[in-house]
């Protein structure tokens, strides 16, 4: 059998491969019989489930307050017809102590949208307890076919 070169052993080798591949073939057709497992919905938060939200450390002592209003606001036209508002407001640090790194927000507000057009902001380095100061803030830009308000917000660091 051995004088052949093409004879038994090739054959043998034809039948193993033959035999893997159908194997291999099994394999693939019962991986798709298969079951998986369906995968366990995930509930919905509950109130008692839901984190609560993030809060921001403040220490306990006197604090820096602040209370803003509006004082005036005025619609101006420039020289090639568009407009701009100047807003006057008052803020009142109305705390114990003072407030570091004072932000103060003016806000030019849509009436109908109530979206934010035009913001000025206002650095306040050290604003001193009980310390009451009127600010001025011009151009915000705006459409002169449009009626805004404006409001102010004050922000600060934690002493």
């Amino acid at each position: 059998m051995n004088h052949h070169a093409g004879g038994v052993v090739p054959l043998k080798k034809s039948y193993a491969s033959l035999l893997l591949l159908a194997c291999l073939i099994g394999f693939a057709l019962a991986a798709g019989c298969t079951e998986t497992p369906e995968t366990p919905e995930v509930p919905a938060p509950t109130p008692e489930a839901t984190p609560p939200a993030h809060t921001t450390y403040s220490p306990a002592g006197p604090q820096p307050s602040f209370s803003a209003t509006v004082t005036a606001l005025k619609k101006h036209f420039r020289t090639d017809m568009s407009c701009y508002w100047v807003v006057t407001g008052s803020v009142t640090n109305t705390g114990d102590v003072p407030g570091r790194n004072v932000v103060i927000r003016f806000m030019l507000i849509d009436d109908e949208t109530g979206m934010i057009r035009s913001t000025e902001t206002t650095l306040v380095p050290r604003f001193q307890a009980g310390e009451t100061t009127i600010f001025t803030v011009d151009p915000l830009p705006g459409d002169c076919d449009r009626q805004y308000h404006a409001e102010i917000e004050v922000v600060h660091d934690i002493p």
